[in-house]
């Protein structure tokens, strides 16, 4: 050893980590649905009623990290997360969180593999209740890579006066000899601007995904005439196309933390077809009061949707009330209770109403 010191080498620091969130409590969920055409309607009822459930405030997870320092301010850098259902007592999933590889240094981070889109983040901060159980932020479900890209490059630029730019670019070409007009071939991109000094907070974002098969319409417009697509085909497929952008805020006056956002999204499950695109837009608010270990929480979001070609309108409402109580600087309880992807679709043809209701009362772990 000291010899390779007075030589000059020197052996590069590294450090890795194991850390997860629990969350576990009681929960009652229940789903009401109206479907009418005509004079003749249909009612649909769902209640889940465990004694005990898992994710009232936040997705249980298990995650590795580590950093090595390869000298020169540059460093790689890995994390790899699966969930964690503590209520069946298992780990879940294996793969489908944040699993990444990357350097860092002057220059920002870049990582590869599996994380969270510039997009979702942007959506996510403009709700106090983040983006689980009875949150605000719903658009009546999104498209998945919406939500974490695989396949994909990520980069985050230094803070430049309090000024962060992020990037990610996705693609999976998965055709084979029966692929359709490279019916197998995803892809996306997303772009976010993000200004955090002091006690405020702004950002925006846009994100797009392309070839997956987007087909919700079906469900939320259930009453509706078919939309001019050929969704479910290979060559549909190939032609979907996801786009969103959003844009948010938190202010933190001390007394009290106000959250903000505004969402806008189109998906069409067919682009070489006229009609059938399904937009919807989100307002959302929230305010979190801090009152010592005592944090008192509500939110409410507005939630429209339209389709391109057809005489079809949407309208939902999502509110929500809630408090945690930290225990610990890791252990923290909480009560959620909430309306949310309350909704009515309706046209000349008929209406479809939904309501889904959920209280949450646990704790949550972190470790």
């Amino acid at each position: 050893m000291a010899v390779l010191t007075a030589s000059g080498i020197s052996f590069a620091q590294s450090s890795v980590s194991i850390y997860g969130r629990l969350d576990v409590g009681m929960n009652n969920q229940k789903t009401t649905g109206t479907t009418t055409i005509g004079s003749a309607s249909t009612s649909t009822f769902y209640k889940g009623n465990n004694l005990v459930n898992e994710d009232g405030l936040s997705t249980g997870l298990l995650g590795f990290k580590g950093t090595e320092d390869l000298g020169g301010g540059l460093k790689a850098n890995f994390v790899h997360e699966m969930d964690l259902d503590l209520d069946v007592g298992a780990l879940g999933v294996a793969a489908g969180r944040d699993s990444t590889l990357g350097l860092s240094g002057g220059f920002g981070e870049i990582r590869l593999g599996r994380s969270y889109t510039p997009l979702y983040s942007t959506i996510g901060a403009s709700d106090v209740f983040g983006t689980t159980g009875a949150g605000t932020v719903n658009q009546f479900g999104m498209a998945a890579n919406a939500v974490r890209a695989s396949n994909a490059f990520f980069y985050a630029s230094p803070s430049f006066s309090g000024l962060t730019v992020r990037l990610m670019a996705q693609q999976n070409n998965a055709q084979t000899n029966a692929s359709v007009g490279g019916a197998g071939k995803t892809s996306g991109n997303g772009f976010s601007v993000t200004y955090a000094a002091g006690p405020l907070m702004l950002a925006a974002a846009t994100g797009t995904e392309k070839g997956s098969s987007i087909d919700r319409a079906g469900a939320l417009f259930a009453a509706t005439a078919a939309a001019a697509t050929t969704a479910g085909t290979a060559t549909a497929n190939a032609n979907a196309k996801y786009t969103g952008s959003a844009i948010s805020g938190q202010y933190d006056m001390g007394v009290a933390k106000f959250f903000v956002g505004y969402t806008t999204t189109k998906d069409d499950n067919d682009t070489s077809v006229a009609g059938g695109e399904l937009t919807m837009k989100e307002t959302n608010f929230g305010v979190a009061v801090p009152m010592g270990a005592l944090t008192l929480m509500a939110a409410v979001g507005n939630n429209k949707g339209s389709m391109a070609g057809e005489p079809v309108t949407a309208k939902g409402t999502d509110m929500a009330v809630g408090a945690t109580y930290a225990l610990s600087k890791r252990t923290t309880a909480y009560f959620k209770t909430g309306t949310y992807n309350k909704y009515k679709a309706s046209d000349v043809g008929g209406s479809e109403e939904v309501k889904t209701t959920r209280t949450s009362v646990g704790l949550r772990h972190l470790f």
